[in-house]
């Protein structure tokens, strides 16, 4: 007995000493190439599909991600199109849609978001929890405009559920805290 438990410790030491050599890899190198951005027009109107770093990164701040991601100077002069004096840039994104009105010196006119189902900002949430304790968020929507890149006006149309019962409420972030959320 005695015999047999040396040899399996030394077949058992033998099997994994044989298993700890080094094996050397080549570098491996992974490259992510996404798919052109597709660009349609139809006369002054020109819409971008928009590529995201991560998600959620232009919902967040749609007119920033725009100023930092397009060049609209470049854009003016590669269309190289007189006729207009204005141009309607759209941008769109799974969760929706920027539209941005330039002058053809390259100046914002106007902004139009539209957006659906995305992370509201915390104090939406807040003020949504404490004012319908216990009901579910079932849809939402996003929707802004303004002059410039200054936001005039901005609203969140939210759909919420308890049991049977639904509920349509519009929330401005600006009111928060001022005055109660209107509801239907």
């Amino acid at each position: 007995m005695k015999t047999l438990i040396v040899l399996l410790l030394l077949v058992g030491w033998i099997s994994t000493s044989q298993a700890q050599q080094i094996t050397e890899l080549e570098e491996a190198k992974v490259n992510f190439a996404p798919t052109a951005v597709k660009i349609s027009s139809n006369l002054d109107n020109y819409t971008f599909v928009v590529k995201e770093d991560f998600a959620g990164e232009f919902v967040k701040n749609p007119i920033g991600f725009m100023k930092e991601n397009f060049d609209i100077n470049s854009f003016i002069t590669s269309i190289d199109n007189d006729k207009y004096d204005e141009f309607l840039v759209t941008f769109k994104s799974s969760k929706g849609v920027l539209e941005a009105s330039y002058d053809n010196e390259g100046n914002i006119l106007k902004t139009n978001q539209r957006f659906k189902d995305i992370v509201l900002p915390l104090k939406v949430r807040r003020a949504l929890y404490t004012s319908h304790t216990g009901w579910t968020m079932v849809q939402n929507k996003y929707m802004a405009s303004g002059n410039g890149e200054r936001i005039d006006r901005e609203v969140y149309k939210i759909k919420i559920a308890n049991g049977n019962k639904k509920q349509n409420i519009k929330i401005d972030p600006r009111t928060i805290g001022a005055s109660k959320v209107a509801s239907n």
